[in-house]
Order: structure tokens, then sequence, then C-alpha cells
């Protein structure tokens, strides 16, 4: 399921760059991180599912 999140977090900005070009470095960095927070709910999900 993050791994869709991730996806169209991507797509998103992607497609917010395609209609804005010169916005380009002001919505990766907060893509780079909206993607790690998503990447790090999954890993803390896998830590406490396996800690039970």
């Amino acid at each position: 399921m993050m791994n869709v999140a991730i996806g169209m977090i991507g797509s998103k900005a992607m497609e917010s760059i395609g209609r804005n070009p010169e916005a380009a470095g002001k919505i990766l960095v907060p893509m780079l991180l909206a993607c790690a927070f998503a990447e790090a709910i999954a890993i803390y999900a896998l830590v406490i599912a396996f800690s039970i």
C-alpha cells in the first residue's frame, strides 16, 4: 500500500513540474521528504508487526 502512496506522490510532483517547470526546485525537496516519511511509516509498521 505504501508503494501506491509513494507512486502517487511522485506522479503528482512530476505532473506539477510539467505544468510549471520553474517551480521544480520548490516541488522536488518536499516530494523527496514526503516519500521518505511514507517509507519510514512502512518500515515502522514492519518493525512493530514483527516485534509483536
